[in-house]
């Protein structure tokens, strides 16, 4: 009988350390099994690479497959990549054991001199580099060639720079060398000219020539020009001098593209002289060089891939605008510089809009001699200094900690570019830090409260905004021991102890970036900027360009013209500047409801536009046309006055607000899209709130005159005039309607289905429940609840109606098929100032009335085109300019709108001409008010070509004036036209299990 074990006993186990005098229970072996397991999985090799053109994770074996056959970029040719990266990099992104099996490779390729042919051609053929999917033959080429080795690469630029640099020079070595004649038992080709002695004296000297090899290419230059003056004459050189100058020549180039100094190579001087050691060293190294590889060369595919790789480490252009790189400042920098081939996408937007504004006369002219030095002074910079500028602009006008400045793509060390930036006063050191609430804010919560501690407060662990207001109380106290004039105040002595917490810090200079921000300014003065801080610093302008340069967003082709200076001089492009920061402050504050805040900003800008209204270069600005009238600061002012309104409405100033909006009405000159706006507005707080009944009609019947006033804002001025006619309250004024113009409405028909309602969530819109039956014929059917919005339970029940079609999609349907169908006119030629940059989706004039008036004739010959077509003209309209400009960006056409051409050409068959034309031309005599208010969804069937346009209201919803206006022109020019009511069933009920 065996022997039972306790089960307390465990059995050893097995050591897993190699060392055999080790025992396991030693302490030694326990950390050499922990560290031989860590090691084991640390040292794994990802299971997926990243593509160095998209950035897209793939299997590390099939990355070669995925760049030949399905990466986008190598596809499509994108620029913006960039391909030579610097050593720090490579190595970040290659697993440890890659870079293992390249020094084996390495050590093999050199020291292993003998290889066959057939299995060196095997080899080479399943190398070819993925840049290079196609292979052409190359006539006149000899198979056996010597080939030029070179240092080992480290980026796959480097290594297609230097195989192009080897066939060139295979070429040209074998005009002046004859071909190499294989010699049996050594595996060495020898010349039908030269000695054997020399292929023997070649062999001897291989081991020199290996460790030449091993050397970087300056320094085999450099041994070569060394050996050129130590060696005597000889008569057996001269013939070979040439092609040791190929060979120089060839070094000296391949060194460029690998990012040497150039300085080494050229101190040595120019090649002279006949050196029988140059000859032997030549024939030495070819000896070598034609037994390594006898493989037939793989034909180059595109020359302009090598064209890029042999471009210089900076482009012409900025070389002619000055921009020369320091090579005198720290040695990180210089290999910062000398490692980057390209600049990132971030730096050279940022130079093209500089050299944009810069080539303009007119840009110029609004800059002083300080501005120009400073734009001078950002292109003399280093390129490492230039890029973390870019970073730094970009962000947040604040202090910001040095430690926390990385940017890996610039540099292991920024000290250098820091010190460079601060010198050249584009950043401001810690010695410029005075205020405290800023160093406070710059102390994260655990230093706060350590500080919060030294200084005995209260409350020292309470959050960091109640330790920052503590602090800022503290520095306000006054001591009797600080008194003297050498003694430090409170502020003074947190303020160090801030300062010595924080080390050393760094924050943009306010006068540079404002330089900056100008130029920003001027070259996308088509883009609004109330969607962006005041401090984002041109993000939305450069990411537009950034798009533009990778190919995500293309405008439409067009003419460039500016013909008409908008600002007069410096000063009237600050005001501007300075109006619409204003503005966005002011928009951003209310968004966020401060609305005493935004209040006592409104009140500021207001004092700010009373010493300005009276300014001479109003006049100017009168002068504009109305489009242009936009960019100027009395524009932006009345903006801010009229957001105002809101503000003191908000506020129930209901005086306040009446006065203001008279005031505003009192003009014509700037913002005459906003007056139906502010006559509605006045007219209600008149009538509701102060009840002033009588003025309210006067300013209602001066309304309904102006010419501004249209569609919704019109309808709603006369149906208050009815109303208040007939009220008989306002019995006494019934004598001021007598010259009431009669604005009639037709109703349209209206249906009411049912939907069940889901209990509020309160995700503001209703929800409904909706049964989805699913299931094949001859199965059991399985019903299954679905939740869905008021727009798609009415799209349910048309479908159940016979409409096999329908887009929920409001204005943007109709505007796209507006624009489609007037593309060609919304984007012609021949019209001054409308299209002043090249990242415009829609012309200036669009939407104000000058662009039916600048277009006139154009229009009116499509509308009259568009009426007499038929629906197969209709269709080939819509193919023609789809195919032609699909993916542009057009401000008014949504490509996503419809699922695919044959959709939008099925919708505008049913349509037909008559109907489009008359939408087209509501819409080119004033997009500006007629693009909102058009109906929910449009339901068609494509075999009995029938539609409807279907406005939907759900419970607790009405028609707004512009849907009634709308509603009524479309029944007016021959559509179907419904309202479609849900009424809520089983909303307390029903519920979900």
């Amino acid at each position: 009988m065996s022997q039972i074990k306790s089960p307390e006993k465990k059995r050893p186990r097995k050591s897993l350390s190699l060392s055999k005098n080790r025992t396991s229970d030693s302490p030694k072996s326990k950390t050499s099994k922990s560290s031989t397991i860590e090691a084991l999985f640390k040292n794994a090799p990802p299971a997926k690479l990243s593509c160095p053109l998209c950035k897209e994770l793939v299997p590390r074996f099939g990355i070669s497959r995925h760049m030949d056959e399905s990466c986008p970029k190598a596809n499509n040719d994108e620029n913006d990549v960039i391909l030579i990266e610097d050593d720090d990099c490579v190595k970040s992104n290659v697993p440890r054991s890659q870079l293992q099996e390249d020094n084996t490779s390495k050590a093999t390729t050199t020291t292993d001199m003998t290889v066959s042919p057939s299995a060196k051609l095997d080899k080479n053929e399943k190398q070819i580099s993925p840049y290079f999917n196609k292979n052409r033959p190359i006539s006149n080429i000899p198979n056996e060639l010597p080939i030029l080795k070179s240092a080992a690469s480290r980026s796959l630029s480097s290594r297609l720079t230097r195989k192009y640099q080897t066939r060139r020079v295979k070429r040209d070595l074998s005009k002046d060398v004859n071909p190499p004649v294989p010699v049996e038992d050594t595996g060495h080709t020898e010349g039908s000219t030269q000695d054997t002695s020399d292929v023997k004296k070649s062999t001897l000297h291989t081991e020199t020539i290996l460790k030449i090899e091993e050397n970087r290419p300056e320094q085999i230059i450099d041994n070569i020009y060394q050996s050129i003056d130590c060696c005597s004459n000889s008569s057996e050189c001269i013939d070979n001098v040439k092609s040791a100058k190929e060979l120089h020549s060839a070094k000296l180039e391949e060194c460029t593209f690998l990012g040497a100094n150039h300085g080494k190579i050229s101190e040595h001087g120019n090649l002279c002289g006949d050196s029988t050691e140059l000859c032997k060293q030549y024939d030495k190294k070819a000896s070598m060089f034609s037994t390594e590889d006898k493989s037939p060369i793989h034909p180059l595919v595109d020359s302009n891939v090598l064209d890029e790789f042999s471009k210089p480490f900076y482009d012409e252009d900025y070389q002619n605008k000055g921009e020369n790189i320091e090579n005198d400042t720290e040695s990180s920098m210089q290999e910062s510089t000398n490692e980057d081939s390209r600049h990132p996408y971030y730096l050279r937007n940022f130079l093209m809009v500089l050299n944009t504004i810069m080539e303009c006369d007119d840009d110029m002219s609004l800059f002083n001699e300080e501005d120009c030095n400073t734009l001078t002074s950002f292109f003399k910079l280093s390129a490492g200094s230039q890029k973390l500028y870019v970073r730094l602009f970009q962000r947040k006008l604040k202090w910001i900690k040095v430690k926390k400045i990385e940017y890996t793509e610039i540099g292991s060390d920024l000290v250098p570019f820091i010190e460079e930036l601060v010198q050249n006063r584009f950043l401001q050191s810690d010695s410029e830090l005075q205020e405290l609430s800023e160093a406070l804010d710059l102390l994260p919560a655990p230093e706060l409260k350590t500080l919060a501690k030294g200084f005995h407060l209260a409350n020292a662990t309470a959050q960091k905004h109640q330790l920052v207001d503590e602090f800022l109380r503290l520095s306000r106290q006054r001591s009797l021991f600080n008194m003297g004039k050498n003694q430090l105040g409170i502020a003074a002595v947190i303020l160090k102890k801030c300062k010595q917490l924080i080390g050393r810090a760094v924050r943009v200079c306010r006068e540079p970036r404002a330089v900056f921000s100008r130029v920003l300014l001027l070259f996308s003065l088509t883009d609004s900027m109330e969607v962006e801080e005041a401090a984002g610093g041109g993000q939305t302008q450069l990411s537009t360009v950034l798009m533009v340069n990778m190919g995500r967003v293309i405008f439409p082709p067009y003419t460039v013209s500016k013909t008409t200076s908008i600002f007069q001089d410096r000063e009237d492009l600050m005001r501007y500047e300075s109006a619409m920061h204003k503005l966005v402050e002011l928009v951003v504050t209310m968004t966020n409801g401060n609305w005493k805040e935004a209040h006592l900003l409104y009140q500021n800008a207001v004092k700010d536009w009373d010493e300005l209204k009276s300014d001479v270069v109003l006049r100017h600005h009168e002068s504009l046309p109305v489009y242009l009238r936009s960019f100027t600061f009395g524009w932006v002012y009345t903006r801010i006055r009229s957001r105002g309104v809101e503000i003191l409405q908000r506020l129930h100033l209901y005086s306040e607000a009446v006065d203001l909006l008279q005031t505003l009405l009192s003009q014509h000159v700037y913002c005459p899209d906003s007056r139906g706006r502010w006559w509605d507005r006045l007219v209600l707080n008149l009538h509701q709130h102060l009840k002033c009944t009588e003025k309210a009609i006067g300013f209602i019947m001066e309304g309904l005159s102006d010419p501004y006033v249209r569609t919704g804002h019109k309808l709603s001025l006369y149906q208050r005039a009815v109303r208040m006619r007939e009220s008989p309250s306002c019995k006494k004024f019934r004598h001021m309607f007598s010259d009431l113009l009669t604005l009639e409405v037709d109703d349209v028909p209206h249906v009411t289905i049912k939907g069940k309602l889901y209990p509020n969530t309160g995700m503001g819109k209703s929800v409904f429940l909706m049964e989805d039956i699913t299931g094949d014929l001859g199965e059991e059917n399985s019903v299954s609840t679905v939740m869905c919005s008021v727009e798609e339970l009415a799209l349910a029940h048309y479908r159940d109606q016979g409409f096999d079609q329908g887009i929920h999609g409001e204005g943007s349907t109709f505007s796209t098929l507006y624009g489609l169908l007037m593309w060609d006119i919304i984007f012609m030629e021949g019209i001054p100032d409308v299209f002043r940059n090249s990242y415009q989706s829609f012309p200036l004039d669009l939407y104000t009335d000058c662009f039916f008036e600048n277009r006139k004739e154009a229009v009116e010959t499509r509308l009259r085109l568009l009426e007499e077509s038929c629906p197969e003209t209709l269709v080939q309209l819509i193919a023609d300019v789809w195919s032609a400009h699909e993916g542009e960006a057009g401000a008014l056409v949504s490509w996503e709108r419809f699922t695919s051409l044959q959709q939008a050409q099925s919708l505008v068959s049913c349509f037909g001409g008559p109907f489009l034309s008359g939408v087209c031309k509501i819409m080119s005599k004033d997009i500006r008010h007629c693009r909102g208010g058009l109906p929910d969804l449009v339901v068609w069937n494509m075999q009995t070509k029938q539609y409807k346009l279907v406005e939907v209201k759900g419970p607790n919803d009405r028609l707004s004036h512009k849907q009634m206006v709308w509603l009524h022109e479309l029944n007016k020019l021959g559509a179907t036209v419904e309202v479609c009511h849900v009424v809520a069933i089983g909303a307390k009920s029903n519920r979900l299990n």
